[in-house]
């Protein structure tokens, strides 16, 4: 057992006693803040119940977990995919559910029946991409509300605005499935080891989607940024992501009133969606 989870001093002598060695290239960079681990976990806003249950990715030596205990009564999965934390967490913690698995692999219905989860971790850049997918198509319905601490050159793509550098396919991806809030930035001075970039702590509410639609707005998606440079006819045509008969690029980008000469970044999450249901109809 770490003698203070929160003193750098003490979770540097475990680590070194129990032969961990943190690996960067999965974001462990553990939290060292007890502050800060209280206030991921009470990011949920007053106007929005808190959920029954909460799922925490990533559970590393445990310090968000033990303020998560406290505010859901125990009523607590951890999925840790790395061996030795896995075994730490275990003999940390008889009394809660620990999945030793990649998340990415992990079927949430086989947790819980319960549609009230709420999502908290700490997520590595290089799978960030991949766990935000996961948790909006694999985990559709079945969650109220995500706390995770990330890059904040990450956070900035999921937040960015039309026509600027950091809007992308996954900004548009990720407006369109759910309500995502930039909540404050993390100094890189309350982790060991201390990391190379900047972190910060966004929140996340779902929205109710079509989900009939969503498969065509991710392919258009990716078809507006195909080439962030090239135009939209021009990446319609060129598209590795949706078959249409080209000929027809000019009469969808007309009933979804767009020109064919704008880039895509230009483009609202209103006129995506748009564009994304008149050219359902084609395809």
């Amino acid at each position: 057992m770490i003698n203070n989870i929160y003193s750098k001093k003490d979770v540097i002598s475990y680590l070194k006693e129990k032969s961990i060695f943190p690996n960067k290239n999965r974001g462990q960079n553990f939290l060292c803040d007890r502050n800060i681990a209280f206030n991921i976990a009470n990011t949920i806003p007053e106007s929005l119940n808190r959920g029954d249950y909460a799922i925490e990715i990533g559970g590393g030596l445990g310090s968000l977990s033990n303020i998560l205990i406290d505010f859901y009564r125990y009523k607590l999965t951890i999925i840790e995919y790395d061996n030795a934390l896995y075994k730490h967490l275990i003999n940390t913690y008889s009394n809660i559910n620990i999945i030793h698995k990649d998340v990415l692999t992990v079927d949430i219905n086989d947790i819980d029946n319960n549609i009230n989860f709420d999502f908290y971790g700490n997520i590595p850049y290089n799978i960030s991409s991949p766990i935000i997918e996961w948790l909006f198509c694999n985990c559709y319905n079945r969650w109220r509300y995500a706390v995770f601490m990330v890059q904040s050159d990450f956070a900035n793509r999921l937040i960015a605005k039309e026509d600027t550098e950091d809007y992308s396919a996954l900004t548009l991806f990720a407006s369109f499935m759910s309500d995502i809030r930039l909540e404050y930035n993390v100094s890189k001075d309350v982790f060991y080891p201390i990391p190379n970039v900047t972190s910060s702590i966004i929140s996340i509410k779902p929205k109710v989607v079509d989900l009939e639609l969503l498969k065509v707005f991710k392919q258009v998606s990716k078809t507006l940024f195909h080439n962030r440079r090239k135009n939209i006819k021009n990446n319609f045509i060129k598209s590795p992501y949706i078959n249409i008969d080209k000929n027809k690029i000019d009469e969808i980008l007309e009933k979804a009133n767009i020109s064919a000469l704008c880039r895509g970044e230009t483009l609202t999450l209103k006129e995506v969606e748009t564009l994304s249901r008149v050219l359902s109809e084609y395809i």
